[in-house]
């Protein structure tokens, strides 16, 4: 494995990790949704409502299948790393169906990339 794929592996693990992080401390205690509720909301209640509504709309895993299928069709490695990491976010946020499909061509784009010699040599 190459130095480009361990930071590209790296980027996609720590962006899931933030995500399940932020989810475990904002989105799924009840306190949090009672907080939002209020007439004066918390600037914590901002983000928070734009994940649930990228959730509710189904655009996280409509994100990642889009650069799944750009990689697929052979985007660059960076377009590859997106499609795998918004891929595993849009999993842990309810969006499986189609962020798993985003994650499995952005994987099988990167995997058979590098299997095929098609990415330059590291430098």
């Amino acid at each position: 494995m190459r130095k480009r794929d361990r930071i590209g592996l790296a980027a996609a693990a720590g962006a899931l990790g933030l995500m399940l992080l932020y989810r475990a401390i904002y989105v799924e205690p009840r306190a949090w949704g009672a907080l939002c509720a209020a007439a004066a909301v918390p600037l914590a209640c901002h983000p928070r409502a734009a994940l649930l509504w990228l959730q509710h709309w189904q655009l996280w895993g409509g994100g990642a299948l889009l650069l799944g299928l750009w990689a697929f069709l052979g985007g660059p490695f960076r377009v590859r790393v997106a499609a795998v990491a918004l891929g595993a976010v849009a999993t842990a946020n309810y969006n499986a169906t189609w962020g798993m499909l985003g994650l499995l061509l952005g994987a099988w784009a990167w995997i058979g990339a590098a299997g095929r010699g098609a990415e330059p040599p590291a430098a």
